[in-house]
Parts: structure tokens; C-alpha cells; sequence
């Protein structure tokens, strides 16, 4: 264990070491190009700190995060936000006058995450990526001069950087590198794609040098005193197998996990970037007026040229910007591959590995750019080895759902934003989501009730299909990239005539993405009108699409005009045990395996399909309203509670029971109907431990009451429930 803690001391106390570098030469060659900020917009960003602001950046933590050396979580400065924010701000204020922050403010501990799953690669210091964990004071303040800085950004950072900059997504950088090569390969011309790949980029920023750029541009003293005093004499500690090291001097770096991190790294890097664009030497690719050189998501940057003369120029840029502002690259790690028409395609040129084949970009396969179905394909199987992990928990169908829309969507969704997936592929998806919420391969009612809202019906299980629709046509609608609104403009002219109007075009026809974007149009297009789709958001245009797509279901069209309509939502949120709220949803869609049920679906019914008891057909309604089991049940718990049930055919699938005196009726009427059902279950499959349903109703109300009890605040309502907890026999 020493040994490792050391290997790390040792590697961190070198990459934070001050190093020297060619500030003049900085200056000459790259900030020359920078922009700089007018006087005016400068003396705004100098006001003095504000008790609004330090609220406003208080609300914006998240309670999630872990804290800082001082333990003080962020859940402790929002529950005492009234509190904190006057103190705070005389703090920040008064330390801006006397130019020095509080000692606490320069310390920090350091967690190292693995950058990879390679148990090899994890072997070396270098496979980590360090995280700052810095105290929730310090946050707050470097949260106001990010929203500071944040608001002038753009004048500073040109549309080629999408990294913490609000109104920039990474999808636009991914969408114009696949344009690109789309392009390419309908207009015959060649383009080479380079990713530059710069070692501990964020680790290697000389402070003296982020301050001299933060002079050029102008941002004024509080931006450019905050950084100064933000990173002087600042100390860290790194935390390796729970154990926390010595101190580390870090006289370089911007801390990853300190909010304004981002947006300097962003200002940092961008004269490298200018300084690509403005070379004479470089050729990068041009689509009538637009061009497409440079590419950057803070440190992932891409460079795209046309003619080799123009990657030797790049490669040139790069070198001298490392050497004069302390930079590194890896060029083991850099990659390029040639696309399209070239004479030459070489598997090494200036010391960096080329191929023929489009390489991942920013977590995106570009080499299914064409045909992604090979990609589709693999990511169905993995899903289904993920969704196998997850058989072992005891999850409600409510909470499986969620597990599909959290866990399981967000990787494809990812991809699914700017890779085509053609139709089949996403019923493949979705037979998966449903065979893991059924918990079997028997999908009990329409595949399409799933995806209604909760309040609704259904599950709200995410239809991929529907949300690509609605995300291929906001962002057609939306893109305000001058490259990708010509690409649309000049590629799609003569598909959506009714869309787009260009005197020029690009002749050769669409495929993958961009015909999912004309169908997607043109599906919208029959269904809602032009002034709609002209202003309507993405989350309601998802919602209203739901709701035309899918019909209401039989289930609750025979009830849509009664009380307790929200009755899933109610469900969802109690807490009750997951099989209960399983239960209660196959009771609601009618899916419950009573023996008529059974029958019609053509399932072996042993016996027949009568009640055991009664010998008469057992349906829903016989099971919980007409059986004898269910009538001495439910007249012993009335006369007990001395409250009425809505014991009906619609009362029983939607709890239209008043809760009086903040009473949950409908959650004990829930477990009532629950434990008819266990002990019905017990006696068909000649359980050895069978019991009568008062039984199992105890049990399961002495489980919540429990739970119930462990809570900070005892809700009134035990005590009733208690009353119940042992029901006379019948």
C-alpha cells in the first residue's frame, strides 16, 4: 500500500511542479489572436459580490457531490442557505479588498478515477484521472465567477469549442465531423480527420500563463485576482486506498471538479485553435462558404485538412504550441485516418498512425457512419448481458422501467442522437426493455402500453423510435451552426421542398441520418401543423406524440371517465414492498394470471378455470369481489377501520378511496387486495406454509409500519394502522 501511495506522491508532486515557459514567445505567436473584451462589458464583471448571487450559485450545487476537506456537504449550505449567503458574502468581498482567500480555500483532496477497465493499463499512474474535491465555500464562490465569465464566453471562445459553454452541445461537433465524411463521399473529394491527443491536458496549464491570458482578454481584476488567488499557494492531497497523502504544491493545472475549471481550460486552449484556423498553410474542408478546420470538446480536439502540406502545418502548430506554453502531447495516442480521394494514404505520416477507416469520435463510431447496422447489432447483444445483471434485484415493474430509462437507454441514447437505427433495430431494444419488465419472454399486454405515462396507464417506458422522431426534427429546426444549416440547406432542398428553399444543391441522394431527418419532418408534418412544429418544445412535442401514437388501452377506456385516475403515480410512490406495486399493476391492466385469464391466452390451466372455493369461473372480480375469501376479508377490515371501500369492479383497480385525516386508505386497501391475492397464490401452488388473507395482511402492514417508525417524523396514521395490524378471524 505504501509503495503505491508513494508511486502516486511522486508522479503528482512532478506533473503539479511549476515549469518554466516561453511567456513572450506565448504572446507573439498565439495570444495575438485572441479577442479582448470592451471596457464596458469589463467594469461589469468587476461589481462587487452580491447576496442574490451567492443564493443563486448556493441553489445550483449539487447535494450528490462528495465534500471537501472540511466534510461540510453541499445538502448543509442549501438547507442553510438564508443563513450562509450574508456570511459568504462579506467573506468573498472582503477577501477580494485584502487580495488573499481564507487558508481552507486552498486545500483540497484529490480522488483518482480509472480512465479505463484495463486491469493492465490500471497498473500505471497515469491510467487516472485526477478529481479535485474542493470545500463547498470555495465552490460557491468560483461558481459566481463562472457565471460571470459564462455570460461573455462567446466572445471570447469561438463556435468550434463546445465544452461549458451554454447553447453548445457536443452533438454538434459530432454531427459536423459526420457530415464531413458524408459529404466527402457524395462530392468525391478526399479529407484527412486528425485527433490530437494532449497529455494531462487540464494538469498542464501554468497558472502564470492563465493569467497572462486572462489579462489579454480582459475579463477584469475580480475574474483574473479570483484565479490569481484561487491557485496561489494552493494545496492538495490525494486520497489513494481511502488513505490521504501528504501535501502536494500545485503550482500548475486547473482543477477537474472545480466549477470554472472548464470555461479557463477553454480560454487556455483557444489560441491554439484560432491559430489553426488563421493559417494560410492549412486547408481544412469547404462546403460552399462554410468550412470545417477545427474541432474542440475542451481537450478533444480535431483537426480536418484536405492536402498533406496542411497536416504538416497543423503538426508543426501543435509542437510549437507545447514548447512555449507547457503543453504535452502523447503522439502514441494521436490518430487520423484519410477519407475519400487521396493518391497517397500512408500508415504513418509525421510520426502519428493513420488508417483508411473512420476511428471513434468523442464516444462515437464514425466508421458506421454508413452502415450502422454491424453497431445496432453488437450493442443489442451487450444490452442484453447488461439487463442480465440486473435479474437479481428486487425491483417493482415501476422501478424496472426506470432502470431501462436511466441505465440502459442513456448509453444508446448517446449514439442514437447522431448514428442512424434503422426501425427493426430499435423493436430489438424495445422487445428487450419489455422482456426484462415482464421478468419473462411473455410480454402480457401491448408492447405500446408501456410507453404511456404513468399517470396515464402505463410505465413510461422511453419509445426510442418516437423520441428519435422528435430529435432528428428539433434539431433540423434548431441548428444555428452555419456548416450544418448549409449541409441541411443544400442536401435536403429537393427532399423537403415544403422545409427548405436554396438556389443551390448537391446533387446524389440521402441516406442514413439525413433520411431519418426527412421522414422525420415529413412524419410530423401529416400529423401536426406548421405553426405548431414552429415553436413547440422537444419535451412536448415527445408528449403530444405519445399521445396521438398510442391509443388509449381497453383497461382504461372502460373507467376513463370515474374517480382516481392518477391512481399509478399513488402506487409508484408508496412505500410498500415492489412485489405489491407488480401486483397492483397487473391488476390494473387486467394481466393478472387468475384462470380465465390464463385460458384465453391459451396457457395450460390444470383443474380447470373455476374457483377452487366457489366453482365458478375465476376472474379478476370474482378473485377480490364475489369469492368467499375476499367478501369475509374485506368486511372485517371495514368493520374494524369503520370506513367503506369502493369494493367494485372500478373501485378495485383505481382506489378512489378518500384518505381521511391523512390516513392512506388507499395504500391499505392496497395491501388488502394484495394479500387476497398471496393467499390465493399460496393455496393454488400447495404452499406448505398457506396461509388466510388477515395473515398475510398483517404481515405486510407490519413491515410498513415499520418502516414507517424508522423515519425522522412518525407519521400520525401508525396508530390507526395499528388498530389493523391483527384482524379477527372470519
Amino acid at each position: 500500500g505504501s509503495e503505491i501511495e508513494r508511486a502516486f506522491y511522486d508522479y503528482y508532486s512532478t506533473l503539479f511542479a511549476h515549469t518554466s515557459v516561453q511567456t513572450e514567445c506565448f504572446k507573439n505567436e498565439f495570444l495575438s489572436c485572441m479577442p479582448r473584451l470592451d471596457d464596458g462589458t469589463r467594469e461589469v464583471l468587476e461589481e462587487p459580490f452580491t447576496d442574490e448571487e451567492v443564493k443563486i450559485a448556493i441553489e445550483a450545487l449539487n447535494p450528490g457531490k462528495s465534500p471537501g476537506p472540511d466534510g461540510l456537504s453541499a445538502a448543509f449550505y442549501k438547507a442553510f442557505k438564508h443563513e450562509i449567503s450574508p456570511i459568504l458574502t462579506n467573506v468573498f468581498n472582503e477577501s477580494f479588498e485584502l487580495n488573499v482567500l481564507p487558508p481552507t480555500f486552498l486545500s483540497s483532496h484529490t480522488v483518482l478515477i480509472p480512465k479505463t477497465e484495463d486491469e493492465i493499463k490500471l497498473r500505471q499512474v497515469t491510467a487516472y484521472r485526477p478529481i479535485s474535491l474542493t470545500n463547498i465555500d470555495y465552490k460557491v464562490l468560483m461558481k459566481i465567477l463562472a457565471r460571470r465569465l459564462q455570460s461573455v464566453i462567446t466572445e471570447l471562445v469561438g463556435p468550434h469549442q463546445t465544452c461549458g459553454i451554454k447553447g453548445r452541445t457536443i452533438f454538434t461537433n459530432i454531427q459536423k465531423a459526420r457530415n464531413v465524411l458524408e459529404c466527402s463521399d457524395v462530392m468525391n473529394r478526399g479529407v484527412a480527420m486528425l485527433q490530437i491527443d494532449l497529455e494531462k491536458a487540464f494538469d498542464r496549464v501554468p497558472h502564470d500563463l492563465m493569467l497572462t491570458v486572462l489579462d489579454h482578454v480582459n475579463v477584469g481584476s475580480v475574474l483574473r485576482e479570483g484565479v490569481r488567488m484561487a491557485y496561489s499557494g494552493c494545496t492538495t492531497s490525494l486520497i489513494v486506498n481511502r488513505s490521504v497523502g501528504k501535501r502536494i504544491k500545485v503550482e500548475r493545472s486547473v482543477r477537474q471538479g472545480c466549477p470554472l475549471s472548464p470555461l479557463l481550460f477553454c480560454i487556455y486552449i483557444e489560441s491554439f485553435c484560432l491559430s489553426i484556423i488563421r493559417s494560410n498553410s492549412i486547408r481544412g474542408f469547404n462546403l460552399f462558404a462554410s468550412e470545417v478546420r477545427i474541432l474542440a470538446h475542451a481537450d478533444d480536439i480535431a483537426v480536418f485538412c484536405t492536402n498533406q502540406e496542411s497536416i504538416v502545418e497543423v503538426v508543426n502548430i501543435v509542437k510549437r504550441f507545447c514548447a512555449v506554453g507547457g503543453s504535452a502531447v502523447n503522439w502514441d495516442k494521436c490518430l487520423g485516418f484519410w477519407h475519400g480521394r487521396w493518391f497517397s494514404t500512408p500508415s504513418v505520416f509525421q510520426n502519428i498512425r493513420w488508417s483508411t477507416t473512420p476511428v471513434n469520435y468523442l464516444g462515437v463510431p464514425l466508421e458506421n457512419y454508413s452502415d450502422s447496422e454491424p453497431y445496432w447489432r453488437r450493442r443489442a447483444l451487450e444490452l442484453r448481458e447488461r439487463v442480465e445483471g440486473w435479474r437479481g434485484w428486487e425491483l417493482s415493474i415501476f422501478a424496472r422501467a426506470t432502470v431501462c430509462n436511466v441505465f440502459l437507454v442513456s448509453k444508446l441514447w448517446y449514439v442514437l442522437q447522431v448514428l442512424h437505427c434503422s426501425r427493426v433495430n430499435v423493436q430489438k431494444i424495445h422487445r428487450v426493455f419489455a422482456v426484462f419488465i415482464w421478468g419473462s419472454s411473455f410480454e402480457r399486454t401491448s408492447r405500446m402500453n408501456l410507453f404511456r405515462r404513468v399517470r396515464d396507464g402505463g410505465l413510461g417506458l422511453s419509445h426510442l423510435f418516437l423520441r428519435q422522431v422528435v430529435n432528428r426534427f428539433i434539431y433540423f429546426r434548431d441548428v444555428s451552426d452555419p456548416f450544418l444549416r448549409t449541409v441541411y440547406q443544400v442536401r435536403l432542398c429537393r427532399h423537403m421542398p415544403e422545409f427548405i428553399v436554396s438556389s443551390a444543391w448537391v446533387p446524389g441522394g440521402i441516406h442514413g441520418y439525413l433520411k431519418e431527418v426527412v421522414f422525420s419532418s415529413k412524419f410530423l408534418a401529416a400529423r401536426f401543423s406548421f405553426e405548431y412544429l414552429s415553436q413547440v418544445s422537444r419535451k412536448k412535442l415527445y408528449r403530444d406524440l405519445c399521445g396521438v401514437f398510442f391509443p388509449v388501452p381497453l383497461y382504461r377506456s372502460l373507467y376513463c371517465a370515474g374517480p382516481g385516475q392518477d391512481v399509478l403515480k399513488r402506487v409508484k410512490r408508496m412505500l410498500v414492498p415492489p412485489g405489491v406495486k407488480s401486483f397492483f399493476f397487473k391488476l390494473h391492466t387486467g394481466t393478472l394470471t387468475v384462470k380465465t385469464w390464463m385460458k384465453e391466452k391459451g396457457l395450460f390451466v390444470p383443474w380447470g378455470d373455476h374457483c377452487f372455493l366457489c366453482k365458478k369461473p375465476e376472474t379478476i372480480e370474482h378473485v377480490f369481489l364475489e369469492c368467499w375469501d375476499g367478501v369475509f376479508f374485506w368486511d372485517v377490515l371495514q368493520r374494524t377501520l369503520k370506513k367503506d371501500f369502493p369494493l367494485d369492479m372500478q373501485g378495485i383497480r383505481y382506489l378512489p378511496v378518500e384518505n381521511e385525516d391523512g390516513v392512506p386508505f388507499d395504500m391499505i386497501m392496497l395491501l388488502g387486495l394484495h394479500s387476497i391475492w398471496r393467499s390465493r397464490m399460496a393455496t393454488r401452488h400447495a404452499d406448505i406454509d398457506a396461509r388466510e388473507a388477515r395473515e398475510y395482511f398483517g404481515e405486510s402492514l407490519a413491515l410498513i409500519v415499520e418502516v414507517h417508525k424508522a423515519q425522522s417524523c412518525v407519521p400520525d396514521w401508525i396508530q390507526c394502522a395499528e388498530t389493523v395490524r391483527h384482524l379477527k378471524s372470519f
